[in-house]
C-alpha cells in the first residue's frame, strides 16, 4: 500500500485529505510543518509528499528544495496542493522542483487521481537543463522534465476549468441572486408605495376624523345654544301674543277715556289740563296710531328668531346619526338660509331653483355640511355683485345637487388637486383645504360622487351626485344627467 506524507499545519485540513487519500486505498503519516515533514522523510519510507505551500516556519517551497537536493529523496514525488491556484505559484512550484499541482477544493476523486498519477510517473534520473520561462516580467527557471511539464500544465489546466466551472456556477448564482434582490427591490418599492398611499388615507382619515368631531363638537354647542334660546324665546314669543290681545282693549280704552274730555273740562280743569299735558309729552296720538304695528313687527322678529334657532337644530340635525329618508330640497334650502346673510353681505346673488324630489336615502347633517362647503367656496369666489345658484335635479336613478358660481374658475393645473387634503388657492390662515376633501370622503361613503366643471373666466359649477336610494355599503349609480341650472 503506498504510503504518502501529508505536510499540512491546518488540522482540519489535514484530516480531510487523510480521509479522502485512505478512501483511495493509501497509508497516510501528518506533519504540521515543513521541518517536522522532512525529519519524517528522512526517518521513515515514504512514496510521495503531498504539502501545503503556506506553512509555519519553511514554505513548501523551501520543503520541496530540500527534498529534490537530497539525494536520497529526490526520487520522492511531490505534489503542492494549496488553495491558492495562482499562475505564480505554479511557476514557483515548478522551479522548487515540485511533481504535481493541485487546488484543494477540487473533488476528492480529483485529488486522489492527481497523487496516482504523480506515482505513476517514473522518477527522472538524469539532470535537465533547467528551463527559461518569463511570466509577467519575472524570470522562472523550471527544472522538471517534459512529461512533468506537461502533466503539471495539464493539471493547472484541470484546475482553469474546475475554476470556469465554479465562475460560471456563481454567475448563475449571482444572477439569481440579482433577481432575488430585484424581485425583493420590487416587492419593497410595492410595499413603500402602499405604505405611502396608506399614510395619505391615514392623514386623510385623520384629517376628516379632526373636522368631523369640530363639526360634532360645533352641533353639539349650536344645539345646546338654540335648545337654551328657545325656551325663554317661547315664553317671549307667547308673551307678545297676549300683549297684541291684551293691548288691543286698552288702546280702545284709552279712545273711550278721550271721549270725555269735555265733561273732564266741565267739572275738572285742571286734571284735563294735567291729562293734555302727559298726552303731548308722550305723543299718545303717534303711540295710539302706532302701537299695534309695533308690536307686530317685534312678534315677526321673534318668529324669525324661532326660524333660525329651527333651521341651526336641523343643520345640525344630531338627533339623526343614522341614514334616514328625507327632503334633501328642504335641507338644502336650510343651509342655505344660514349662509344668506354673508352672501348679502359680500353683494352675492343666491339663487335657489329645486326640483320636486322624492325623499332619499342619506346621513342628513353630513349632506348638509356638503352643501355648506361648496357654498362657502362658492361665495369665496364670487366678486361684489356676483352670483351663486344652489338646486337640485333628477335622473332616473341619482339625485343631482348643483352648484354653480360666476367667479373666476378652476385652472386647469389644480383641477386634480382640489380635493386632496390640505390643498387650498386661498391665503394663509383663511382656509384649511379640509372642505373639499371631506366633502368627497362624505359623498363617496354615500355611494355617489362630486364632478366638477370648469374653466378659466366661465365659474366653477360642482356637481354632488347621490343614489335616490342604496344598501349599506353599496355604491351608486354611474347613470348621471348633464342638466344644468
Amino acid at each position: 500500500m503506498p504510503r504518502v506524507l501529508i505536510v499540512e499545519d491546518s488540522p482540519t485540513q489535514a484530516q480531510q485529505l487523510a480521509l479522502i487519500l485512505e478512501d483511495a486505498r493509501f497509508e497516510v503519516a501528518i506533519a504540521p510543518d515543513a521541518e517536522r515533514g522532512f525529519e519524517l522523510l528522512t526517518n521513515d519510507r515514504f512514496d510521495l509528499v503531498l504539502s501545503d505551500l503556506l506553512l509555519p516556519g519553511d514554505s513548501g517551497f523551501d520543503l520541496c528544495k530540500r527534498i529534490k537536493a537530497d539525494p536520497r529523496l529526490r526520487r520522492i514525488p511531490v505534489v503542492v496542493c494549496t488553495s491558492q491556484a495562482e499562475p505564480f505559484n505554479v511557476l514557483r512550484g515548478l522551479q522548487a522542483g515540485a511533481d504535481g499541482f493541485i487546488t484543494k477544493n477540487r473533488d476528492p476523486e480529483e485529488i486522489a487521481g492527481c497523487v496516482h498519477r504523480a506515482l505513476a510517473r517514473p522518477p527522472t534520473t538524469e539532470s535537465t537543463t533547467p528551463i527559461s520561462v518569463v511570466f509577467l516580467g519575472q524570470e522562472f527557471r523550471l527544472p522538471a522534465g517534459r512529461e512533468q511539464l506537461l502533466d503539471i500544465l495539464a493539471s493547472a489546466f484541470e484546475d482553469v476549468v474546475h475554476l470556469n466551472a465554479q465562475y460560471q456556477t456563481s454567475l448563475r448564482q449571482l444572477g439569481e441572486r440579482n433577481r432575488q434582490l430585484q424581485a425583493l427591490a420590487d416587492s419593497e418599492r410595492q410595499a413603500h408605495e402602499e405604505l405611502k398611499r396608506a399614510h395619505e388615507e391615514l392623514k386623510r382619515a385623520e384629517s376628516q376624523l379632526v373636522q368631523a368631531e369640530k363639526l360634532s363638537s360645533l352641533g353639539r354647542m349650536v344645539a345646546g345654544v338654540a335648545h337654551e334660546i328657545n325656551n325663554p324665546l317661547a315664553f317671549v314669543v307667547n308673551n307678545v301674543a297676549v300683549l297684541r290681545r291684551d293691548l288691543g282693549h286698552v288702546i280702545e280704552l284709552l279712545h273711550l277715556y278721550r271721549q270725555a274730555d269735555s265733561i273732564l273740562a266741565e267739572h275738572d280743569p285742571a286734571l284735563l289740563e294735567r291729562v293734555d299735558a302727559a298726552a303731548a309729552e308722550g305723543d299718545l296720538a303717534y303711540v295710539l296710531e302706532n302701537l299695534g304695528s309695533l308690536v307686530d313687527r317685534s312678534g315677526e322678529g321673534l318668529k324669525r328668531i324661532q326660524r333660525i334657532i329651527l333651521d341651526l337644530r336641523n343643520f345640525a340635525r344630531l338627533d339623526e346619526s343614522e341614514r334616514k329618508e328625507v327632503d334633501l330640497n328642504e335641507g338644502i334650502r336650510t343651509t342655505a338660509f344660514l349662509i344668506d346673510g354673508r352672501a348679502k353681505a359680500q353683494g352675492v346673488e343666491l339663487v335657489l331653483d329645486f326640483t320636486p324630489l322624492k325623499p332619499v336615502t342619506c346621513y342628513p347633517a353630513q349632506i348638509n355640511q356638503v352643501v355648506l362647503n361648496l357654498l362657502n367656496n362658492a361665495l369665496d369666489a364670487c366678486p361684489d355683485g356676483g352670483k351663486v345658484t344652489v338646486g337640485t335635479r333628477l335622473t332616473p336613478r341619482e339625485v343631482e345637487i348643483h352648484v354653480v358660481d360666476t367667479g373666476p374658475g378652476i385652472e386647469p393645473s389644480i383641477r386634480d388637486k382640489i380635493f386632496d387634503p390640505f390643498f387650498t388657492t386661498k391665503p394663509v390662515g383663511s382656509g384649511t383645504g379640509l372642505g373639499l376633501s371631506i366633502s368627497y370622503g362624505i359623498v363617496q361613503a354615500h355611494g355617489g360622487r362630486i364632478d366638477l366643471d370648469s374653466s378659466p373666466g366661465r365659474g366653477a359649477h360642482f356637481i354632488v351626485r347621490l343614489p335616490q336610494d342604496f344598501p349599506p355599503g353599496g355604491a351608486g349609480s354611474d347613470e348621471s344627467s348633464s342638466a344644468g341650472l
